[in-house]
């Protein structure tokens, strides 16, 4: 029998032990060895038993108690070994109640004052669901109500994440949470930033494929229209190229085509734009070499043939004589 059989097989039985006769409740087991032995209880009375007891709490739901608990704890205890744990603790409870923003405080100091703990990987992955839940548009409480916008305390959270384990999958899914964030926002500017650092940063991750698409379609967004500049679609432009050569069958999949399509027609209005500016000022020289380009780079373009019936009417006799540029 395999260590997963015994897990699936054992926590019913502990439940109803739990059940059955309470004395089994302060049993507590863990995975050692690939065996799974019970762990001896910390005497009663102890700062062991205490933190045993907020752990208690908090799994009962009563996480009133539990920070009052672990509040008391650390005031009692202030030189214990075990304060990082006590603070995580505490952290634990306020969340558990929905007090998002203050169980931040006691994981933030635990980072700060314990970055070589035990503890510091769990409080960085506490603080990340907390950023998570902020960014998906729970606000903050004031007053006993959500009335607080909470966006800047998620965006915040998920930078300082990857600047603290910048090498852990922690700091990876913050990343994309960050990019993610963005681009929810229609920050399109910074989604584009943000992708193309969290694809440099994590070339191997698995959702590199969606910080790609996602940084040509904020890209794409940042384009205004033909009298705006175009720099966006140029990148995104090569991004897509970039994209077929390297992921043929899912850029398949995207529609790449189609959108270098729709990026080449935006490119080309562009072009005609200018053409059009010259040519409303006289500048029929500059009008004329304009519209050619939109002839020349984007064949098969609407906008080409717009071009192409203005070049025909510049190129009449009448129309050279016409000519005001110097």
């Amino acid at each position: 029998m395999t260590i997963a059989h015994v897990c699936r097989w054992l926590l019913p039985c502990v439940v109803t032990l739990t059940m059955v006769c309470p004395a089994y409740a302060q049993q507590t087991y863990e995975l050692k060895d690939d065996q799974i032995v019970k762990v001896d209880e910390p005497a009663p009375d102890t700062p062991d038993a205490d933190l045993q007891e907020v752990r208690r709490l908090i799994a009962a739901g009563e996480g009133k108690q539990a920070e009052k608990k672990a509040e008391a704890w650390l005031k009692a205890h202030p030189r214990h070994p075990r304060r990082p744990e006590a603070y995580l603790l505490s952290g634990d409870a306020k969340a558990s109640r929905e007090h998002y923003y203050r169980a931040l405080y006691d994981y933030e100091y635990l980072l700060r004052r314990y970055p070589g703990s035990d503890e510091f990987h769990t409080a960085l992955e506490r603080e990340l669901r907390i950023a998570q839940t902020f960014a998906s548009g729970t606000k903050r409480r004031l007053w006993g109500m959500r009335i607080m916008p909470a966006a800047g305390e998620a965006e915040e959270i998920f930078i300082r994440i990857q600047e603290r384990a910048p090498a852990a999958k922690l700091a990876e899914e913050a990343g994309k949470n960050l990019a993610d964030f963005y681009y929810n926002r229609s920050e399109m500017g910074l989604a584009a930033e943000a992708y193309g650092l969290f694809i440099a940063n994590y070339p191997q991750s698995a959702w590199r494929e969606h910080a790609t698409v996602r940084r040509v379609e904020a890209n794409l967004a940042t384009f205004k229209g033909p009298r705006f500049d175009a720099t966006g679609l140029l990148e995104a432009r090569r991004r897509l190229e970039d994209f077929k050569q390297d992921h043929p069958g899912v850029a398949e999949k995207y529609g790449a085509d189609a959108k270098l399509v729709r990026i080449d027609e935006s490119l080309a209005n562009k072009a005609l734009e200018a053409a059009r500016w010259y040519d409303k000022r006289g500048r029929k020289v500059s009008a004329a070499f304009m519209y050619q380009r939109v002839v020349d780079d984007y064949p098969d373009s609407a906008a080409a043939g717009k071009a192409q019936r203005r070049l025909s009417v510049l190129k009449t006799p009448a129309s050279k004589s016409m000519e005001t540029e110097e």
